[in-house]
């Protein structure tokens, strides 16, 4: 796997993205979670067969996208950021298959609902289907945490740390998780490149009554150990939709596209390959 091209969509808001294998016949779209980018996803794209183009995009609010001013970042606006994205990247190419992760994989959900003439299928990993006082606990901490800034570099990658911060997790990976989520402040320090304000947008969606009205084959991932989506909520889901199947990652927390980025290639190609 080569190095990936890096692109600029101009609009509002500007967004950037990654691209592998630019001339593959069949095209996925990647999307991150909250607080992450778009280089989250080069351990799945390492592993994923050359056949497929990958495009892993920047949401807006993260990496080196715009951030929304004033602050708009619900699952409407990022599933419009979508089908404006798929419109360009795809354009004379067949529709992609879309995937997305945490709330990534919302904000496919929410796409896959309002453009389904967009995508040949979606695929939502370790979505947060019902929420619990557990979840909910997360969510506020999430919103709490201040801006913090690091004296240099390698301070600040000492400091990363995932949230949940669980998972057999390489720490070559996140040491080059965390040098591509990082950047210098105005005042020359260092913090994550991410807003602040997307922490506020992503409790807008009801979940599982946005999974029953999609009428795409959509595929739901959950990893086995997570406390994001729950067995129950993810089975629920499941069965509320025709058009859905659920697989489960053994051994996998939250952050599954980092711990087991070759079963999350493969769930993507056997997918993908059945539409």
């Amino acid at each position: 796997m080569t190095a990936p091209h890096s692109h600029l969509l101009e609009g509002s808001p500007r967004l950037h993205y990654l691209e592998w294998n630019p001339h593959a016949p069949r095209t996925v779209i990647l999307l991150h979670g909250n607080s992450a980018n778009a280089w989250w996803w080069e351990p799945v794209a390492r592993a994923i067969s050359a056949e497929y183009r990958l495009l892993a995009l920047d949401q807006r609010g993260h990496g080196d996208s715009e951030w929304a001013r004033p602050a708009a970042y619900s699952p409407v606006d990022y599933a419009n950021d979508i089908a404006r994205f798929v419109a360009h990247a795809t354009a004379n190419a067949e529709k992609p298959v879309v995937a997305g992760h945490s709330m990534g994989g919302m904000n496919v959900l929410a796409f896959a609902r309002s453009h389904p003439d967009s995508a040949r299928g979606a695929i939502a990993i370790d979505v947060p289907v019902t929420s619990t006082r557990g979840r909910d606990r997360y969510m506020r901490r999430l919103k709490a945490i201040p801006v913090v800034t690091y004296p240099d570099l390698a301070t600040a990658k000492a400091r990363f740390r995932l949230m949940p911060n669980e998972g057999g997790i390489a720490d070559e990976v996140l040491h080059e998780i965390a040098e591509k989520s990082l950047a210098r402040t105005d005042e020359g320090r260092w913090t994550l490149k991410f807003d602040r304000e997307c922490f506020l947008g992503g409790d807008r969606m009801a979940v599982l009554e946005t999974i029953r009205e999609i009428r795409i084959p959509t595929m739901l991932v959950r990893a086995e150990h997570s406390r994001i989506m729950t067995a129950e909520g993810a089975e629920h889901a499941r069965a509320s939709n025709p058009n859905a199947r659920l697989v489960t990652i053994g051994g996998a927390h939250h952050h599954v596209i980092l711990e087991k980025a070759e079963a999350v290639a493969r769930v993507i190609e056997q997918f993908a390959a059945s539409l």
